[in-house]
């Protein structure tokens, strides 16, 4: 189980407990959002794709093994940049990064159980 859940930015780390035992993952860049999924005792972290890639979104449990890592690698996107969590939704819009020069970006769901990437859309 998943305690003590924290964000040090300046470090560009995570870290929690789990059975007394720390848990750190950490990034030479700066992390873009990280977020712990209480119902599903996982942390999701994205990480800035110029470090990491366009798969630089992480799923990990809570004894720290990354248990996806999905891929959005379509030739128009650099990589992953938020996602709207709610806790509780396996079904979470996240928020992608387009190499298009234009004024908005594309959304899709991933859903938390499968990993799976569906239905893209444009916001504004």
């Amino acid at each position: 189980m998943i305690q003590d859940f924290k964000i040090d930015i300046s470090k560009k780390l995570i870290s929690w407990k789990n059975n007394n035992k720390d848990i750190t993952i950490d990034f030479n860049s700066k992390v873009f959002q990280a977020i712990e999924i209480k119902f599903l005792d996982q942390v999701l972290i994205i990480a800035d794709y110029r470090e990491v890639g366009e798969k630089n979104m992480f799923i990990y449990d809570s004894m720290g093994k990354c248990i996806s890592n999905p891929d959005v690698s379509k030739e128009q996107y650099y990589g992953f940049y938020s996602i709207w969590y709610i806790e509780g939704n396996i079904e979470q819009d996240v928020i992608l990064i387009s190499k298009s020069d234009v004024n908005y970006e594309v959304k899709c769901k991933l859903n938390l159980e499968s990993y799976i990437l569906t239905n893209f859309s444009l916001t504004k």
